[in-house]
């Protein structure tokens, strides 16, 4: 008897306890901050409890044993994670405010066809695109998480148009032909309310161009069922009918585009597609699930069922944040540079701690970037990345790996075509291991999903002259690490250390 209560009483979950804690902006209480536990990102469901913080920044939230990671966010300050492990004083968390912040609106068309059925409402439709409830999966929600709370988009208006033209069997045939005709349908409407910044460049003032234009088209995703009687999801620039010489981007979506999807294209959008696609077919050494313009974007919750809908909810609803290099760099030309707290190492060695990506940059060093002295220009980017927001993505019921990610990068390979040429390349902690079993990614995308390095496991890894090793981790997700670069006379084969066995 003793034995099947003490069995019942290790199954129940951890009772949660009572955090408390205060939130400063430097010396001052911050009040009417948002904080909640970070779990999974979900679609159209209801997300964790939220607190907010009284008149002298205190808050007090119950935390399931003591233990996990807490969302502080609030407009106009940079949003941060913050691990608990175990509860024993109040916690002190310091945010700063961000004169970047801003909230750009989003102009939506929604198209009805002959012969596609609408399969979302209005209601659906805005939540998947705009939903900020805590641990909510939306496009709106992964743009201010991605930078850390500086960029929201929102509903601006809705364009409600009936597309007169009979459509091909194979519908994407006329996907451009459908964009022309709506630019033609918006010629004569004031589109200024859309028009606050520079497409290119993210910086403020108007380009003659809506900031954000979104086409939404009835019926599944191409992208993920590969039916031809599907539209696939695509960022164009795309010249108006009428002045061939100016080109507007525009995102071309469906009702059942996955969050993921929608956001790989968006990057694409957002600096006028000065953000890549790091994807190459058939390659194993990409980006993997590390960044959304690979695999990254096809991270999702449950499963991969190409075959059959609803897709909203269990595919691609938690695409991994971005690189780095991504973020700070491509992102609209590198407007979001100074949200990232990158190291730079020219040659010799480095030892310290990398913070987690996901967190403020002023939380310390967030990416290592050495410079790789067999080609200007290329360097390895090192970050620890950890299953927290977005980058909590799984895709089955396989764990998402964690710790240090070295990414080795060409920016004299990016493109604007959507010719990729791979110009970023994970290097894989376990090169002899399988990709993984079913359920794959659409497309069968190679994952890399355990080409993570971590205390315990793989710690070591090189990539021609560059040799890294983990020294430790602590509560708080960081990694310290000791990176060296070698002489390149004497550069080796690059193999495994777990393995010994050549890379490709």
């Amino acid at each position: 008897m003793c034995r099947v209560l003490a069995s019942l009483i290790l199954c129940l979950p951890l009772a949660a306890q009572m955090v408390e804690g205060v939130v400063k902006d430097g010396d001052l209480p911050l009040a009417g901050v948002r904080v909640y536990v970070d779990t999974p990102r979900r679609v159209l469901a209801a997300g964790p409890l939220a607190v907010v913080s009284d008149a002298q920044g205190v808050f007090r939230l119950p935390v399931p044993g003591g233990k996990g990671v807490l969302v502080v966010e609030k407009e106009g300050w940079l949003r941060d994670f913050v691990p608990v492990s175990g509860y024993q004083a109040a916690l002190k968390v310091q945010l700063r405010p961000d004169s970047g912040f801003r909230r750009d609106r989003v102009l939506v068309v929604r198209l009805s066809m002959p012969g596609i059925a609408s399969l979302r409402s209005e209601e659906e439709l805005r939540e998947v695109l705009f939903g900020t409830g805590p641990a909510v999966s939306s496009a709106s929600a992964y743009v201010s998480e991605a930078t850390r709370g500086r960029l929201r988009l929102q509903a601006g208006g809705t364009v409600n148009l009936t597309y007169p033209a009979r459509l091909p069997r194979e519908v994407d045939h006329a996907r451009e032909r459908i964009t022309a005709w709506v630019l033609e349908q918006l010629r004569m409407r004031d589109l200024r309310p859309f028009d606050w910044v520079d497409n290119r460049t993210g910086l403020p003032g108007p380009d003659g161009k809506p900031d954000h234009l979104w086409i939404i088209a009835p019926g599944a995703c191409r992208t993920i069922t590969d039916n031809p009687a599907h539209f696939y999801v695509r960022s164009t620039l795309m010249p108006l009918p009428w002045q061939k010489a100016e080109r507007w981007p525009v995102v071309f979506l469906t009702e059942e585009t996955p969050v993921g999807t929608l956001v790989h294209e968006l990057l694409h959008a957002q600096g006028e597609h000065s953000v890549d696609d790091y994807y190459l077919p058939d390659a194993a050494d990409t980006a993997g699930r590390w960044d959304p313009m690979d695999a990254g974007q096809l991270t999702g919750w449950e499963r991969s069922h190409p075959d059959q809908g609803p897709w909203l909810q269990d595919t691609a609803t938690s695409p991994a944040l971005p690189m780095a290099y991504t973020l700070g760099e491509c992102w609209y030309r590198g407007a979001f540079r100074d949200l990232v707290t990158v190291e730079e190492l020219k040659s010799g060695a480095w030892e310290g701690w990398i913070v987690p990506l996901i967190r403020a940059p002023e939380a310390g060093v967030q990416a290592l970037r050495v410079a790789d002295p067999r080609k200007p220009g290329r360097f390895w980017e090192l970050s620890v990345r950890r299953s927290w927001g977005f980058d909590a993505g799984r895709t089955g019921d396989r764990p998402v790996p964690e710790g240090l990610v070295v990414a080795r990068i060409d920016p004299s390979l990016l493109t604007t075509d959507g010719d990729s040429r791979g110009p970023v390349r994970v290097v894989d902690a376990r090169p002899g291991t399988k990709e993984p079993p079913k359920p794959r990614y659409p497309g069968g995308r190679w994952e890399l999903d355990d080409a993570a390095f971590q205390l315990g496991g793989v710690a070591s890894g090189e990539d021609g002259p560059l040799y890294w090793h983990v020294l430790g981790e602590d509560a708080q997700g960081r990694i310290k690490v000791r990176v060296e670069v070698g002489d390149v006379s004497a550069e080796k084969p690059i193999t495994s250390r777990r393995t010994g066995r050549r890379k490709r």
